[in-house]
């Protein structure tokens, strides 16, 4: 299976950027990079697919696939203004093993933490808010995309054009 390349995945960001309201009621307006559209959303889908995105996609020497797009809660510590975290978009995604993976926020204009741009953090599968990967052989359409289908679904926005971006399902069929 063929993934989009990063120019492709630069005007996928322009219409749908990544990242999420926190399901932790403590998050202040700048500790989210979606305030407002996705209240309820819950993460759990995007954390429990995300090995199954890493066992099917990641290389042998642990590099993620192009384009892999993934949101993080990253701790308090890192923005002492965010007692619950700050969710942060991030890139260059790599596997370290014992269920840690690192990858580098991207600068972007929802988050109030530019200290954080480009710098490179270590996660696990539990951090994980969301997730995204272009698809090549569909148009680049979207698997994961968890938190656009909660909106479509809870929030009826947009008149459908969000499922237009997203593949029918989160996952291709033949991963199990």
């Amino acid at each position: 299976m063929r993934f989009a390349r990063p120019p492709l995945l630069a005007a996928l960001l322009a219409v749908a950027p990544i990242g999420a309201i926190a399901q932790v009621t403590d998050l202040a307006p700048g500790c989210q990079t979606s305030p407002l559209r996705v209240l309820g959303y819950n993460p759990a889908s995007a954390q429990e697919s995300f090995a199954t995105l890493a066992r099917h996609t990641f290389a042998e020497d642990g590099t993620g696939p192009d384009g892999l797009g993934v949101s993080v809660v990253l701790p308090p510590e890192l923005a002492q203004d965010c007692p619950g975290g700050t969710i942060e978009p991030m890139r260059g995604i790599r596997a370290l093993g014992d269920g840690r993976y690192e990858g580098w926020v991207v600068p972007n204009s929802m988050s109030s933490h530019g200290h954080l741009f480009a710098e490179t953090f270590t996660f696990t599968a539990d951090q994980v808010w969301d997730w995204t990967l272009p698809a090549l052989e569909d148009g680049g359409r979207l698997f994961g995309a968890y938190r656009m289908r909660w909106t479509y679904t809870h929030r009826s926005v947009d008149g459908g054009s969000i499922m237009i971006r997203l593949m029918p399902s989160p996952l291709p069929a033949d991963w199990n």
